[in-house]
């Protein structure tokens, strides 16, 4: 079963990077009042910009080390994901992203490279093969819909296929509390940012059983 045939099953599609301008639209309008992003970027006047410049880095390092972005109709929602085979990166990979980032933000980047630093070295080296979810976002007219439960399903279903288990970092309470919803589960302690907001790491584990999360479960939740 192929990634196009699982997503086409849950309302989903697999986006190119020929649609990057449309991913980074979504993530620039989606974050501008998430906590962790608000931290990252504090200045509210150039948080849109900030935001658009680190979405165009991370979309670009996604597609060009092996990960995947899940997009629903009309891009109204977007999920990026790395497979189990690519979510090891070298440390030479993890420096370059973080160069582009300097290089990208400028004197903007010192929080942005704090984070990823401290994601990377939170990572569990010991789980099973997982995918790894890494930003899930939908546009604010859409947010509540169910379009970002539609993309974390469409995951689940795609780890299941492989026997893989999920994993991720839930930015607020709120979106923790939908992934427990979900199935997935906190695992150890949040993380923490120098006066900032905690960051919660999750986890489900891979399904016994071959087989796609059924469909019809897809479209409740936020």
């Amino acid at each position: 079963m192929n990634v196009t045939e699982v997503a086409t099953d849950f309302s989903c599609y697999p986006a190119s990077p020929d649609g990057l301008d449309e991913i980074v639209s979504v993530y620039r309008q989606s974050f501008d009042e998430d906590p962790v992003f608000q931290w990252l970027f504090p200045d509210a006047e150039t948080r849109p910009s900030s935001l658009k410049e680190f979405f165009t880095v991370m979309v670009g390092h996604t597609f060009a080390h092996g990960g995947s972005v899940l997009r629903t109709e009309d891009y109204g929602a977007v999920s990026m994901y790395f497979p189990p085979d690519a979510v090891e990166q070298s440390e030479e990979t993890r420096d370059r992203l973080l160069d582009s980032l300097r290089d990208e933000l400028g004197s903007r980047s010192d929080r942005p490279v704090h984070l990823l630093m401290m994601l990377s070295a939170s990572h569990p080296h010991d789980l099973p093969p997982h995918y790894y979810g890494t930003f899930v976002a939908a546009r604010p007219r859409y947010q509540g819909g169910g379009l970002g439960t539609r993309l974390k399903k469409c995951l689940f279903a795609l780890a299941d296929e492989d026997r893989a288990g999920a994993y991720a970092e839930a930015s607020s309470p709120r979106n923790l509390a939908l992934y427990e919803r979900l199935g997935q589960r906190r695992l150890g302690p949040a993380l923490t940012l120098p006066d900032g907001p905690p960051i919660f790491p999750i986890w489900r584990p891979p399904s016994t059983v071959a087989g796609r999360t059924h469909p019809d479960t897809v479209h409740g939740g936020s």
